[in-house]
């Protein structure tokens, strides 16, 4: 093996495992994403989590609408998630709707999923806004459907937000962690086999 590739083989494998890795889903920096994985000692659990996204800017009464999906595993060794925790962030002009109605549309058919709320005050400083996350209980079918879907929508209400490509790309990215057979620079197997801290 050359010199120069075993060093950099050597380097990329004592890489901290709670990272930041840049995953690029367009042509420009500003279309970048990240994969966030960390591992919780005391839990003995790894967490692999999309940072957020951007689905949409202002629309309606909602100043911008966000994703961050995530799934979590025992140990540091991979195993494809029966469950996904598909958070929803979002900033809202006034009241938040304690009776808000959340549906997905996958190519045309329509998902109703269970969630969490919390609403968060102020999110934006200087503004008068409120801010909630929304995570809902995903099954790893329906978030697989989602990849490879030519339509997904998210509807608020009367308000719907369409998913573009680039942001149904970032899912795919996240969808590639959950293969324990993935092999690649961006596969979580790699990640799970960094040694301990």
């Amino acid at each position: 093996m050359n010199p120069a590739t075993f060093i950099l083989a050597l380097s990329l494998l004592s890489a901290p495992f709670n990272s930041i890795r840049p995953v690029a889903v367009g042509s420009s920096p500003q279309e970048a994403t990240n994969i966030v994985t960390t591992y919780d000692t005391e839990k003995d659990k790894t967490t692999i989590k999309l940072a957020p996204v951007q689905i949409s800017g202002e629309r309606d009464k909602y100043v911008s609408l966000k994703m961050s999906p995530s799934f979590s595993f025992p140990g540091r060794k991979v195993t494809t998630p029966s469950i996904i925790d598909f958070e929803l962030q979002t900033v809202v002009r006034g009241k938040l709707r304690t009776d808000l109605y959340v549906v997905y549309t996958i190519d045309g058919e329509t998902v109703f999923l269970s969630s969490n709320r919390w609403a968060i005050k102020r999110p934006v400083p200087g503004r008068v806004w409120m801010g909630e996350r929304l995570v809902f209980r995903m099954p790893y079918e329906t978030f697989v459907k989602i990849t490879k879907a030519n339509s997904f929508e998210i509807k608020f209400d009367a308000v719907t937000f369409t998913v573009g490509e680039a942001q149904k790309q970032s899912l795919r990215e996240l969808l590639a962690y959950m293969n324990p057979g993935v092999t690649g620079d961006h596969s979580a197997a790699r990640l799970a086999r960094l040694p301990p801290y």
